[in-house]
């Protein structure tokens, strides 16, 4: 918070709450885009609320070995956070270009979430019966509808037209998106309760192609309507020398581009992930660890720690070991 009133201050940006829709164009019209800075206080607020609550956490006492990399995590998403709402992306986003509000989404929804959630430690096994409502929320069949549900209905021209017109609804938006990221994201990074025993690297794989579908059929609605949708961003447009239509289009490329990089950055995370706990699995059986302790360790995410207790080295070398 006190970095972004210093950036704010040396480009003489708005130092005042976010003032609406009128006020935002009014300065997209007038001034240079890279002086276009805001404090909005009160979603400021509920970012420094965030680190503190999760620092504070008993999830975040009970690892303290690992408390220096989650810290990096935690600094690096609430950092993603304050840039998304304090930097003139935010204030372009506010005076209505909407690639710039989809930009915005990306950002909140998919990487600060991210970020948030490596920063809390991998859930226990039998979280799921002692937090039945979050493991209803965040089983994965659930958490896919509820991130898509709650993805088209912000999407809807008549409340999309109210997000920019009501600040109010602006903090509600963009606080959705957030938890949106949260939900969607957690099953497959492990985090809040633990997944479903099936719910391993091939179904994890499946989930995010379905992520990739709802995207890409989004996108192609943006590409090919050949109609704006929102007419409230036709004005923010005209004062980046777009069309309507075209920053429609622009939206639908962003939204694409962030799904291809999130789902593929996903499956390819699981699938070397995957490849090096069977042959990490493997070993520890021919060293003599019982089957099913072996993958009790892999479900718990403690393998590594387990192979340093049995003695066997986490990497081989081809032709050395």
């Amino acid at each position: 918070m006190a970095l972004s009133v210093v950036v704010a201050g040396m480009s003489e940006g708005a130092s005042e709450f976010w003032g609406g829709y009128e006020g935002a164009l009014a300065r997209v019209q007038a001034e240079d885009w890279w002086s276009l800075w805001v404090l909005p206080g009160l979603l400021l607020a509920l970012v420094a609320g965030l680190g503190i609550a999760i620092r504070l956490s008993p999830a975040w006492q009970r690892s303290p070995g690992d408390s220096a990399q989650r810290s990096m995590y935690l600094w690096a998403g609430l950092l993603v956070l304050a840039v998304s709402l304090c930097s003139p992306l935010a204030v372009i986003a506010q005076g209505g270009l909407l690639s710039a509000h989809m930009v915005q989404h990306v950002l909140i929804g998919a990487l600060a979430a991210l970020l948030v959630l490596l920063a809390v430690p991998r859930a226990a096994r039998g979280t799921r019966r002692r937090r039945p409502v979050l493991a209803v929320i965040l089983h994965p069949a659930v958490a896919f509808l509820l991130w898509l549900g709650s993805t088209i209905a912000w999407l809807i021209p008549d409340l999309h037209h109210e997000v920019l017109y009501r600040p109010w609804v602006w903090v509600l938006q963009q606080a959705a998106v957030f938890v949106g990221g949260i939900i969607l994201l957690a099953p497959v990074t492990d985090r809040i309760v633990d997944p479903p025993a099936w719910f391993r690297t091939g179904a994890k794989c499946a989930y995010m192609i379905g992520v990739w579908f709802a995207g890409v059929a989004i996108a192609n609605v943006y590409w090919f309507s050949g109609t704006p949708f929102y007419e409230s961003h036709e004005a923010g447009a005209a004062a980046f020398g777009f069309s309507a239509l075209q920053d429609q289009a622009n939206a639908g490329t962003v939204m694409i581009l962030a799904h291809c990089a999130i789902t593929f950055g996903a499956i390819a995370i699981l699938f070397f992930r995957h490849a090096s706990e069977r042959g990490l699995e493997q070993r520890l059986i021919e060293a003599g660890i019982p089957e099913d302790e072996v993958h009790r360790a892999t479900f718990d995410g403690v393998l590594p720690e387990l192979a340093a207790q049995a003695g066997v080295p986490l990497r081989t070398r081809t032709g050395l070991d």
